[in-house]
């Protein structure tokens, strides 16, 4: 023997086996004690060999036969047969016996030459081993007849099948006979185990796995054909190896201290009961020293007092006829401290309503006692809390946990050698649960595909207890599971079904399993489909007459959807062969019959179809048998018949033609009848041949006469009843009179409509039916002069009176036009003369918009406006008036002017202010619509900052303007402008981005241009009052020299006064301000020296914001506009009266 490194494993040579042949046990040593294996037994085997031998068989048609595979050198082999040709296997016929045999129930003339071969499989020694082959030479002369059967396996037998607990066996049955047998297994006292047993090999083989003592019966084979029966039984004993049951029946290691005691039990089971063999150390214990501490009894040892050499290793061998089993018990006496079994931190989860149990991982000699805290505070013992076992005291258990329980645990372990404290937690999870979004049945069709889904809350979605979590609904779809009857068939939170089956159908479970709880739902799932046609469809008469007929029939499988209706269908083969068409639209899904009366001398088929929710049913039900009507007179006239010309002197007469079902026999056609209404005692009836006809011309006719009109339906057999006359009539022809006294008359408060009334002419003289009547107008002068328009007034409905209509309104006109009315009848064919034509002029209204308004010249103080007439005048005009307002200060407002020209001169404005002036036109009915624009006065080199951009042509998509300043406010319009006017829209205010000009430091602020002005001159003024008083000894006026500075301090002080400095070297030098205001005389001074007057104003009411300086910079004072640009261009900038000077950054510009 040669041993190798791995510790306690031998290796044997190849060589020479068979002197190594025996038992073996292992055993493991150290000082405390030994321990062993159980025992291994080894045999060497020798390899098989057969010399392959082919034999011939000889047999007879109809004959049994057995073949057998008689190489028995071993048990440990496995049987197969082969056959050539490979297409002939085991069946009904041909099965192999439980000892390996071949049987052929009876042999047939087409097994003549079959090769059989017996291939035997040795598992132990895994060699496979064909003894050669087998023909089969059949004598089909003389044949046998049928012979009862005869079961050749199993064999009678006096000894039952000896089965091991736990094994899996197998009852094979095989059986001879002519023709071939039947056979089944039954098991004559008790019940198969369910889930256990399946059979199979043609009912021959049943196959029991997991074998328990229930199986321990009598199992009965029979075999069955026409020739006769045969049974026989097969008992089965369950006996077991010797095991193990519970686990306090078998040996434990166990850890004492000194003094203390133990019991090893040992107690086997099995059948037959097994024997028990003690040993220490893996020596028989009758071989040992005899311990006065120590009882021995069959199955049981009893240690007491024990001390530290008593430790050992004992064993319990059990042993029956079928295998033995070892189990092994330490003892280990000693002493410790409580010692920690694990340097890890537990961490504990559950869910809530769930119970857990802490562990207090501790080791010590003798056991410690253990103390458990939450928060660093005792625990108090109650109905949901206690310790597990008062011995052990190692567990606390927690009964339906809540989120309150979820903290930090600590557990405190001593005994007499020590202390130790560990600590752990609990954290407490909201339980998994499953919500069904879809709590009714889902219902698919067949062929379609469905998606069932959940939804799932709770523990389950954290990511912790996730292998993976999805991003779209955090749910890992390896831990849902759905089962369709206990059978998974997919995983996740959804289920697809694809091209559904009816096999899918059924209930359906989602379960969702997490590493602390699980949960379930359940789900049904219907597959439906239209429903299968009806079954046993038949027509028969009734009796009562050969029309009178029931159609009966049998429902059929609704494909799990309710049929809600029936329909059935006739196809006729006289008139309309091979088409289908519907006889009864809808019957009740309740009945099962139903009754018709059909139509004469017709040749009936009849199918039926079924319908429910999903639809009608894929086929109709089976063709009846044809079914004829015998033939009779038409029971049906034509519908829709009626009468109109198309010539002055014909009449066309039209139906609907009567459907070939209705038409009751041959020769079918149509009697056409008319006569005049005033005179219907001779009644013309010609007959017209044929179902399909559908019109007849009568000519010769006076124009626009009513006839009374029949069309009746008549066969070989006979006709209809005759229906209810129609009237018709022949065709019209124009109109011959016109209407007379036609007049027209104006409305003073709407002077674009007018009332036309006219004398309705005489019905005889239209020819026809009267449709209305046709007012013609056209302008002769005025504004619209040359257009011609034409209004229809009708006479209402067809069924009101001809001619009941003399009146229009026509609307729509212009006014102070003269207008020519005339008016005409008309009919379908045409219109009537008109009659005579009628003048009138329409009143004045008021009249449009000024046209063309616009700023000839202005300057600072002026504007020239000039503008055209109105394009509408609407009648006389009689002159203009005018209004204007300064938008620079709401409160001033001028006007209305009154006008008779078209231009005006506007003085004594203000310079640099923006005007928003209106313009309108009189006539005698007042005041028209007003023309509005902008203007603005001009300021001599004040900054005129305004941008604008021309485009032609235009359309709304976005414009750039560029060049503007940034962070700085601008008011926005738009003006559309062509040769004859122009829009101006609503204003919006724009910022543009970015940080504007920076206001002027304060010595360019107006307070402290006039505090410091204040103060200079209070200075000037003490100088003198000193100098003066030191003059005349200081006798002088007070209250005059008072008065003086009082007046001069109330003069107005402008921001232009003070001279305003740049930092540029080369533009050093004050700024000149536009005007020079005296503070004596209120008299203001223009930059180009010629002296105006203007009223004095308060020091509150001048304000930077009123000049045109407001709206540029130093850029815009090179552009040269004139105040009409301003004027339509221009924007608003509105500023309180209150508000200091603006420094050239406080700008508001205006962009058009």
């Amino acid at each position: 023997i040669i041993k190798i490194n791995n510790p306690g494993s031998e290796n044997l040579p190849e060589e020479e086996l068979l002197q190594y042949e025996g038992v073996y046990q292992c055993f493991a040593s150290n000082d405390l004690g030994t321990a062993m294996t159980r025992s291994t037994t080894l045999k060497a085997a020798a390899t098989v060999f057969l010399l392959p031998e082919n034999k011939i068989i000889e047999t007879q048609v109809g004959a049994p036969l057995q073949i057998p595979c008689s190489y028995n050198s071993s048990d440990d082999k496995l049987i197969t047969w082969k056959f050539e040709p490979d297409t002939v296997t085991l069946n009904e016929r041909i099965s192999e016996s439980s000892d390996g045999r071949l049987i052929f129930s009876n042999v047939e003339g087409g097994d003549d030459g079959l090769v059989v071969y017996c291939i035997m499989v040795f598992t132990r020694i895994i060699t496979i081993v064909n003894p050669g082959s087998l023909r089969l030479l059949v004598i089909l002369a003389n044949p046998m007849n049928d012979q009862p059967p005869v079961i050749v396996s199993p064999a009678p037998q006096t000894e039952p099948q000896i089965v091991l607990k736990d094994d899996t066996f197998r009852l094979k049955c095989s059986a001879t006979g002519k023709p071939t047998p039947i056979v089944h297994w039954e098991k004559v006292n008790g019940v198969w185990p369910t889930d256990r047993y399946v059979i199979e090999d043609f009912g021959r083989t049943v196959t029991i796995s997991n074998a328990t003592y229930d199986d321990s019966s009598d199992y009965r084979c029979t075999a069955s054909n026409s020739a006769g029966e045969v049974a026989v039984d097969e008992k089965v004993l369950i006996h077991a190896r010797p095991f193990f049951s519970t686990g306090d029946n078998t040996p434990r290691d166990v850890i004492r201290y000194p003094g203390g005691n133990v019991t090893i039990r040992c107690q086997p089971e099995g059948i037959p009961s097994p024997s028990i063999e003690w040993r220490v150390n893996g020596v028989p214990i009758a071989d040992t020293p005899k311990m006065d501490n120590r009882e021995i009894h069959p199955t049981k040892i009893r240690l007491y007092n024990l001390q530290i050499p008593d430790s050992a290793v004992y064993q319990c061998i059990a042993s029956n006829l079928y295998g033995s089993i070892i189990k092994q018990a330490y003892v280990n006496v000693l002493v410790s401290k409580p010692l920690a079994l694990s340097n890890d931190v537990v961490q504990y989860e559950q869910v809530v309503g769930k119970s857990i149990e802490l562990k207090c991982p501790v080791f010590g000699s003798p056991s410690p006692d253990i103390k458990w805290k939450k928060d660093g505070a005792d625990i108090a013992m109650n109905d949901r809390l206690f310790r597990i076992s008062l011995r052990k005291n190692k567990y606390l258990r927690i009964h339906e946990a809540t989120f309150d329980d979820a903290g930090p645990y600590s557990c405190l372990a001593w005994n007499e050698y020590g202390s130790l404290l560990l600590n752990t937690s609990l954290s407490v999870f909201e339980r998994t649960r499953i919500q069904s979004a879809h709590p009714t049945p889902y219902f698919v069709k067949r062929g379609f595909y469905l998606i069932m889904y959940c939804e799932i809350a709770g523990i389950f979605q954290l990511y912790k207890h996730q292998i993976r979590i999805t991003t779209d609904t955090g749910v890992e779809p390896r831990s849902v599971h759905w089962y369709k009857s206990n059978i998974p068939v997919g995983r996740g939170v959804n289920h697809i079904v694809d091209n559904a089956e009816f096999t899918d159908t059924g209930s359906y479970k989602v379960m969702v399993n997490t590493t602390l709880d699980h949960a379930s739902v359940h789900f049904t799932l219907v597959v439906q489909d239209v429903p299968l046609p009806p079954m046993d469809f038949s027509v028969e008469a009734t009796g009562a007459t050969p029309l009178d007929v029931r159609f009966t029939w049998q429902p059929s499988d609704n494909n799990f959807s309710p049929i809600e209706e029936y329909k059935i269908e006739y196809e006729e083969n006289n008139y309309r062969p091979g088409e289908w068409f519907l006889l009864v639209d809808s019957m009740s899904p309740d009945v099962i019959y139903y009754d018709v009366t059909l139509s004469p001398g017709l040749n009936y088929k009849f199918r039926m179809w079924a319908r429910n929710s999903i639809g009608w049913s894929e086929t109709p039900s089976g063709e009846s048998m044809r079914y004829t009507t015998p033939d009779d007179a038409p029971s049906v006239n034509p519908v829709g018949v009626s009468g109109e010309g198309n010539t002055p002197t014909n009449m066309i007469i039209t139906w609907q033609p009567v459907e070939p079902v209705n038409c009751n026999g041959p020769g079918f056609g149509y009697y056409i009848k008319y006569c005049p209404v005033n005179d219907c005692t001779n009644r013309t009836e010609i007959p017209v041949p044929g179902s399909d006809v559908t019109s007849y011309e009568v000519n010769g006719l006076p124009t626009y006469t009513p006839y009374n009109i029949k069309v009746v339906s008549y066969n070989s057999i006979g006709s209809a009843a005759d229906p209810a006359d129609v009237i018709g009539f022949s065709g019209e022809d124009s109109p011959m009179s016109e209407p007379t006294n036609v007049m027209v008359q104006t409305i003073d408060d709407d002077a674009t409509t007018v009332i036309v009334t006219w004398q309705k002419v005489d019905a005889d003289s239209v020819r026809g039916k009267v449709l209305g009547y046709t007012v013609s107008f056209q302008p002769t002068s005025g504004y619209n002069d040359g257009e011609f328009v034409v209004v229809l007034a009708t006479s209402g409905s067809i069924n009101q009176k001809v001619g009941d209509t003399n009146t229009a309104r026509v609307t729509d006109l212009q006014p102070n036009t003269q207008y020519t009315f005339s008016v005409a009848v008309f009919n379908s064919v045409s219109s009537g003369p008109n009659s005579l034509p009628y003048d009138v002029i329409t009143p004045e209204s008021t009249p449009g918009p000024p046209h063309l308004l616009r700023s000839v010249q202005s300057s600072d103080k002026t504007i020239h406006l000039a503008w055209s007439s109105p394009r509408k005048p609407n009648g006389v005009i009689t002159g203009y008036v005018m209004s204007y307002v300064c938008l620079n200060d709401t409160t001033e407002r001028f006007g209305p002017i009154m006008l008779d020209d078209t231009s005006y001169v506007m003085t004594h404005l203000r310079p640099n202010h923006l005007y928003d002036i209106t313009v309108g036109a009189r006539t005698s009915k007042g005041v028209g619509e007003l023309s509005n624009v902008l203007m603005s006065t001009m300021a001599g080199e004040a900054n005129s900052f305004i941008h604008s951009i021309s485009l032609l042509n235009s359309s709304n998509e976005p414009k750039k303007n560029e060049g503007l300043d940034p962070g700085t406010p601008y008011l926005i319009r738009i003006v559309s402008v062509n040769d004859y006017d122009n829009t101006t829209s609503e204003y919006i205010i724009v910022t543009t981005s970015g940080t504007g000009a920076s206001s002027a430091g304060i010595t360019g602020q107006i307070w402290f241009i006039v505090l410091i002005t204040i103060i200079v001159f209070l200075i000037i003024l003490i100088i003198i009052v000193f100098v003066s008083r030191r003059r005349k000894g200081g006798k002088y006026s007070v209250a005059d020299k008072e008065g003086q500075l009082v007046d001069q301090e109330s003069q107005p002080n402008r921001s232009e006064d003070i001279g305003e400095y740049n930092d540029d070297d080369e533009a050093k030098k004050p700024l000149n301000s536009p005007t020079s205001v005296s503070p004596l005389n209120g008299k203001t001074t223009p930059s180009d020296g010629l002296p105006t007057t203007t009223p004095l104003r308060t020091r509150g009411d001048s304000v930077a914001g009123d000049s045109i300086d407001a709206f540029g910079d130093e850029e815009a004072r090179e552009f040269n506009e004139d105040g009409s640009f301003i004027g339509q261009y221009g924007a608003l900038q509105e500023s309180s009266t209150t508000t200091p000077a603006a420094s050239p950054g406080d700008v508001n510009p205006a962009i058009n």
